[in-house]
């Protein structure tokens, strides 16, 4: 089989950790895989993939989601035509010209609710692209049944061969044997994750401040921010817990897979997403989790989540203090937690991709 599959999105956040990922497990079995990369990201391509065969990189000069790459792009796509038997794209930045059997992914509707943090303008591109992928695509991978659902509801007229298949944990992050020194030696709980406004870390920073003189640990925020001082860091300083607040600003993922590693807890805080990877990683690498009380984390979680209402500095605080307090219910919330990971294999996951690819070709 040979595969197109666009990375465009290489090195971007949860889609570029997703296209690296597929990449990858799509080439260890033994599929010819072509990818168009951004030239700027030579480097660190070649570096990533020193190693791995049946990959044939096209460096260009162009990005996503760029007027150029829309027009330029197409021109590649129908040299490889004649030779790929699916282009596949691991999200939905499909460019002017389509070929037939093209596959595109969609991980979350967020341009589309309250918690879109970007211009209008930005909105209206995403939508553009969204339905133009809905119709044009001959698969649509939906990440989770409730990103299916989402899109069911909101384009019920174009919305159609939607396929759901789950994210899998990058081989990053399964469980390290080698970590024997910690980055913080304090005990602490963590946050992973961006600061948009979906992420909710505002409530976090606010029950720590309830429970920060009941419990010896330190709070740990870990992930970008655009700009050197935001709203978060006026909450700390405004909460006066700038003592016990740690904050590791782009950390590299040796860095956070060492404090998952450690940590005595990981808080995922998000109102919204369409999936959710980090607490699987965290559990992977044998920190509990606890979880907001929203859709797409009960259906990964299910009865192994322990959840609290994303609204209420109150019940998040009462919930951090019961797991911390408590060290044998935070041993079989872990254990029960990794039970569940297991259902997110890679392995599974991969074939499904592969089982997928197949149904289009025939």
């Amino acid at each position: 089989m040979k595969l197109y599959i666009d990375g465009l999105f290489y090195k971007g956040s949860g889609i570029g950790r997703y296209y690296e990922s597929l990449t990858k497990e799509f080439a260890k079995r033994g599929i010819k895989l072509y990818t168009c990369v951004p030239e700027k990201l030579k480097d660190d391509f070649e570096k990533e993939f020193a190693g791995v065969n049946n990959i044939e990189p096209i460096f260009v000069d162009y990005e996503k989601f760029s007027v150029k790459a829309f027009f330029k792009q197409s021109s590649i796509l129908k040299k490889l035509e004649k030779e790929i038997n699916i282009f596949f794209y691991p999200h939905i930045n499909l460019p002017y010209y389509i070929p037939k059997n093209t596959i595109v992914t969609i991980h979350d509707l967020r341009p589309l609710t309250q918690f879109w943090d970007r211009n209008e303008a930005k909105r209206k591109i995403f939508i553009f692209y969204l339905k133009r992928a809905m119709k044009h695509a001959t698969k649509v991978v939906a990440i989770s049944n409730t990103v299916a659902k989402e899109l069911q509801q909101n384009f019920k007229g174009i919305c159609k061969n939607t396929e759901v298949i789950y994210e899998f944990i990058n081989d990053k992050f399964i469980d390290h044997n080698d970590q024997n020194k910690r980055i913080i030696e304090n005990p602490y709980l963590l946050f992973i994750g961006n600061r948009k406004k979906h992420k909710n870390l505002e409530i976090l920073i606010k029950a720590f401040a309830i429970v920060k003189d009941k419990i010896p640990h330190y709070l740990v925020i870990a992930g970008i921010k655009d700009k050197e001082k935001d709203e978060v860091d006026d909450l700390v300083d405004k909460l006066n817990i700038k003592n016990k607040v740690i904050q590791l600003v782009k950390p590299v993922d040796e860095t956070i897979i060492n404090l998952y590693s450690f940590a005595d807890l990981f808080v995922f805080t998000s109102l919204f997403e369409g999936f959710g990877l980090p607490p699987l990683e965290a559990v992977n690498l044998g920190c509990p989790v606890i979880l907001s009380d929203i859709p797409i984390l009960r259906e990964i979680f299910d009865d192994a989540g322990l959840y609290f209402n994303p609204f209420s500095e109150k019940d998040l605080a009462h919930t951090i203090s019961k797991v911390i307090l408590d060290y044998d219910l935070r041993a079989d919330l872990l254990k029960k937690q990794k039970q569940r990971v297991n259902m997110f294999d890679k392995d599974k996951i991969i074939a499904q991709h592969i089982q997928l690819f197949e149904k289009v070709i025939r």
